[in-house]
């Protein structure tokens, strides 16, 4: 019965890259809620703009301009910072994309030892199957004579 040497060490290896795996997509789902968020809010600011257009159009009082030119600073200043979180989630991400590519390297490191040494192992088993039924054979027709 064929046995890995290392079966514990690509076990551990293999659950360090679906650990690696699971990092990486957390960071990932948070950097792609930062662009949903960055997309929310430029489509309120459009709303907003909108909004604005329509109150000019009736020249209706300066108040309502005002609070939507504050709006859209205040908007304008999350979407910057939203920005900036966005490209720290992006080294975030490479970071852990590296780390990710590591773990499968040497877990794969270590699936094609297993391959090699279960390919010795068949390789060693037919040879002594060889031997035997070519012993057989020999004392087969030894008896015969």
């Amino acid at each position: 019965m064929f046995q890995f040497s290392l079966q514990s060490v690509l076990d551990v290896r293999e659950r360090l890259e679906k650990l690696r795996y699971k990092e990486y997509s957390t960071v990932l789902l948070e950097r792609q809620r930062l662009e949903s968020e960055i997309d929310r809010r430029q489509g309120a600011m459009e709303r907003a703009a909108q909004g604005a257009d329509e109150q000019r159009r009736l020249g209706r009082s300066a108040l309502p301009l005002q609070l939507h030119d504050q709006y859209r600073k205040r908007l304008q200043n999350e979407v910057v910072r939203l920005r900036q979180q966005v490209k720290d989630q992006e080294q975030q991400l490479e970071a852990k994309r590296k780390q990710l590519v590591e773990a499968r390297r040497a877990h794969r490191a270590l699936e094609i030892l297993r391959d090699k040494e279960h390919d010795r192992y068949e390789s060693e088993l037919a040879r002594r199957e060889r031997i035997t039924m070519d012993e057989v054979a020999s004392n087969y027709h030894q008896y015969r004579k």
